[in-house]
């Protein structure tokens, strides 16, 4: 007889109300929205006061924990916050054995704690957040002052979801490890590249210093020798000696039309401007400067913007038979967008017309972590657009205050009417980030005012400039109005909460995969005030 199969227990009551709500609350999350719903889901199943996720850090920082996303009702816990697992806290079990499941006792058995001491927490359940192999990369804890006793099914279902929390933190993982090798990349590019523009700045002044000066020497001589002959001198002998300084004047221009290609000069010194204005003087075709950055961009950006428009203006002259060009640069939600366009015929992006000059534009601009498109329909004029991330280059050229990102609230926008108005006279960064500027500004200095969206906003006069290290900030440097109207402690909390929430980024931008922030790191204060300046532009 065939044997009969035994059904599957059907899921109880309280398995299928948490499958439910934790399926339910976190659908169409990912990422760290999906941690926060299901934290926040979890609390309100079992009605904790604390529910967090913390990730194992990754080496040289084994052993500490990083809160990524937090619930708590009447407990302070902030995500960002890094604390060293020890044997005084339950979740050093949870590490060990993968769980841990106390309805009551914690107090007794935790009692250094700080949590569970200072806000009575007397039950605990940690379930821990399975990676790649045998690897743990976190866990998820639930504290409360009232028992937490889940069965068996419900703790099957919190296992389920523990291993997605565990697959989204490891795509944190990949994407922060893609963007190391990325930073990598460009920074290699960036050596290479610097490398190259400083060899060819050298050959152009080495040229202009040496060859160049001697063929004009050798034309003022040839000049000087003729006078010097008279008029008595063998016609067939004049012929040479006028045929010779032509000779000299056509080489002296060839050099000097070739240093310029080489490295524009006045760019390094005077910016993208002031070389764009001297290659529009040169065109035999009006070229036509629509807008430029308010700032300097970094200097790779610079020459590569400076050789778009050559390259486009030559172009638009041999080829496309144009009576017209146009270049802009502008800077805009960290990416610099340069265009070159002309009224000619067309049909430079046809298949095989991509020529030596554009290839190496191409080559250039993706160098740079960029990209190149040519907009070239025939009988229609061609447009030549590069797009360039700033970030990877940022330079000592014009140091700036920045307020603000696309997903703050309006609160950039708060800060930067504050500055505007005058009662916001004071900011607080890390010295680190100075650095990358060229070093802290002078008192004295104007900086502009940048939004995200890169546009001037308003321009400040340093009046102060002192670095501090974050511990050492207290009220001989600040008062609650320097910061928002809100206390010291507070605000402490806050910009810990902040750089601990953002420091794979910092960590990528500063070159130090191990960086974190800790109460020793330098701050720059900066004090100023607000003054006026035409470039300026109000809010939209």
């Amino acid at each position: 007889m065939p044997t009969a199969e035994v059904p599957e227990d059907p899921p109880t009551v309280r398995e299928r109300d948490l499958l439910r709500r934790l399926a339910g609350g976190t659908a169409g999350y990912v990422g760290d929205a999906f941690l926060r719903a299901m934290v926040r889901h979890l609390a309100a199943a079992f009605g904790a006061e604390l529910a967090f996720i913390g990730e194992h850090l990754p080496a040289p920082a084994e052993g500490r924990v990083r809160v990524l996303a937090r619930w708590q009702n009447g407990v302070e816990m902030d995500e960002g916050y890094e604390f060293d697992i020890d044997d005084t806290m339950p979740c050093a079990v949870v590490v060990r054995d993968g769980l841990l499941v106390l309805p009551a006792g914690t107090t007794d058995l935790y009692p250094d704690d700080r949590y569970v001491r200072d806000f009575g927490l007397d039950s605990y359940l940690g379930v821990s957040l399975p990676g790649a192999g045998d690897e743990q990369v976190g866990y998820v804890a639930l504290m409360s002052s009232q028992p937490i006793e889940p069965d068996g099914d419900e703790l099957a279902v919190l296992r389920i979801f523990a291993a997605r929390a565990g697959a989204e933190i490891e795509r944190r993982r990949h994407a922060t490890a893609l963007r190391a090798r990325d930073a990598e990349v460009a920074a290699a590019r960036a050596r290479v590249l610097d490398a190259a523009d400083g060899e060819r700045q050298r050959i152009g002044r080495d040229l202009h210093d040496g060859a160049q000066q001697r063929i004009v020497a050798l034309g003022h001589l040839i000049g000087i020798a003729r006078r010097k002959l008279g008029d008595d001198l063998d016609p067939v002998a004049l012929e040479l000696l006028e045929r010779a300084q032509e000779e000299a004047k056509l080489a002296t221009d060839e050099l000097r039309e070739l240093a310029r290609g080489l490295h524009p000069a006045g760019l390094t010194e005077k910016g993208l401007g002031s070389a764009l204005e001297a290659l529009a003087a040169r065109s035999p075709i009006p070229l036509h400067i629509d807008v430029l950055p308010d700032r300097r961009l970094p200097a790779p950006v610079e020459l590569t913007a400076f050789y778009l428009a050559s390259e486009g203006l030559t172009n638009a002259v041999k080829h496309a038979q144009a009576d017209c060009a146009r270049v802009s640069a502008t800077s805009l939600l960290g990416e610099a967008v340069i265009t070159l366009s002309d009224d000619g015929r067309g049909g430079a992006d046809a298949p095989g017309v991509d020529g030596s000059g554009l290839a190496g534009l191409r080559d250039r601009v993706a160098a740079l972590g960029g990209e190149l498109s040519v907009d070239s329909p025939l009988g229609k004029g061609t447009t030549l657009k590069a797009v360039i991330p700033l970030a990877p280059w940022r330079s000592a050229h014009e140091p700036f205050l920045e307020f603000g990102h696309p997903d703050d609230g309006g609160r950039g926008e708060r800060n930067i009417q504050a500055v505007i108005g005058g009662s916001k006279t004071l900011s607080v960064t890390l010295a680190r980030e100075w650095e990358l500027e060229g070093g802290a500004p002078r008192v004295g200095q104007r900086l502009p005012v940048m939004d995200h969206l890169g546009r001037r906003r308003a321009t400040v006069e340093v009046t102060g400039v002192a670095s501090v290290p974050f511990m050492d900030i207290n009220d001989d440097w600040l008062d609650p109005d320097d910061v928002g109207g809100t206390d010291l402690e507070s605000w402490r909390s806050d910009r810990r909460s902040f750089y601990a929430t953002i420091r794979d980024e910092l960590a990528l931008l500063f070159g130090e995969p191990g960086w974190q922030f800790t109460d020793e790191e330098p701050m720059q204060l900066l004090w100023y005030k607000a003054v006026a300046d035409a470039r300026d532009e109000p809010a939209a």
